[in-house]
């Protein structure tokens, strides 16, 4: 699937989860540059705030999308709920903001119970499955989700292991797998940063490798079959 078809159907549908504040705070926000071909074509943006027992996370995305002739803007909202003790969603939003469709899709996780209900071109469509234990929610185009994706891998048992990852739009999950790659750290001009790195898949679709820091957080992805890269956009050589 290239980069623009990726993006499209995001654009046509589309959701997931999110934790932990960096550095042992209660609040938590980071900045990511996506990266198209070497050119920097959108940006994301996400913050949490843990209330009591629960942590939302909120973001805000923005695509410049071309098909080689025209650009047009997309840009789209998520939010997220989830337990603090246990980091299992309650419940998870995802609406556009830009043109005029109003497509969204809202997800709660009751009951052992996965609920999704699609609001597409007008209409409503809603479908149920059953929460399973291997579960996780990464959605396509939200990239901070792999935050929390990170933190189901078992470091003891190490090797590759692979989830089901739900995706609102399909309504259904797929396979997505882990493999830790070992650790190293990024040279940067104020010092050094450790990093662990990982390969990931979307098993059969495509694989990549991906790069968190040592709370967890997403550095940098990499997915070079869809010329993609997602980085921290502090990191950037010219972050502005």
């Amino acid at each position: 699937m290239k980069p623009i078809v990726l993006f499209l159907a995001a654009v046509l549908w589309t959701a997931v989860p999110a934790v932990l504040a960096r550095e042992g705070s209660s609040n938590y926000s980071e900045s990511y540059a996506v990266i198209i071909k070497g050119t920097v074509a959108g940006n994301e943006t996400v913050t949490e705030k843990t209330e009591g027992g629960e942590v939302t996370s909120s973001s805000e995305h923005e695509m410049l999308m071309t098909d080689g002739v025209d650009t047009k803007r997309m840009t789209f909202s998520t939010r997220m709920v989830f337990s603090k003790s246990t980091g299992v969603p309650v419940s998870y939003s995802y609406w556009y903001t830009s043109g005029n469709t109003s497509d969204s899709y809202d997800v709660t996780i009751k009951n052992a119970q996965v609920t999704r209900v699609l609001n597409r071109g007008g209409r409503t469509s809603e479908v149920t499955v059953p929460f399973r234990p291997d579960m996780v929610f990464v959605d396509f185009n939200v990239y901070h989700q792999y935050d929390y994706l990170v933190r189901r891998y078992d470091a003891k048992k190490g090797g590759r292991q692979t989830f089901a990852d739900f995706i609102p739009v399909i309504g259904t999950d797929i396979p997505i797998a882990l493999t830790y790659m070992g650790d190293d750290r990024l040279n940067l001009k104020t010092g050094t940063l450790p990093i662990r790195n990982f390969q990931v898949e979307i098993v059969g679709i495509w694989g990549g490798t991906l790069s968190v820091s040592k709370e967890g957080r997403l550095i940098r992805l990499v997915i070079p079959s869809q010329e993609i890269e997602v980085m921290r956009r502090d990191l950037l050589p010219n972050p502005n």
